[in-house]
Order: C-alpha cells, then structure tokens, then sequence
C-alpha cells in the first residue's frame, strides 16, 4: 500500500467532515444519555447516516 500525504485543502475538508460526524454522533449520545424513553428508529436513522458519510469519506481518502 502506498501511502499519500493530503495537501492541506484535503486535510482541512477531511478534518471538517470529521468533526461534523462527532458533532452528530455527540448529539445521538447525549440523547440516549439524557431521555428516559429513547427512540430506536431515531437512534437507528441517525447511526446510519452518520455511517454513510464516514463510509463517503473513507472512499475519498482511498483515491
């Protein structure tokens, strides 16, 4: 495997992007942490899409 160092436009996009899926997966546990009753199909949806994204990201990263 050959390893490519980003420039720093790509490391400033991945690091954003990352930080945007902390910030939803933070919410989706504070949620589960704080409510009584919590919805799975919210907990769910929201672990999905956040998989999505990193899934897109990792992609990207590979090329």
């Amino acid at each position: 495997m050959n390893a490519q160092a980003m420039s720093m436009d790509e490391r400033i996009f991945v690091a954003s992007h990352l930080r945007s899926q902390l910030t939803r997966l933070q919410h989706v546990l504070d949620v589960v942490e704080e409510k009584n009753e919590v919805e799975c199909d919210f907990t769910h949806e929201s672990i999905k899409e956040i998989e999505i994204k990193l899934r897109q990201l990792r992609k990207l990263c590979a090329n």
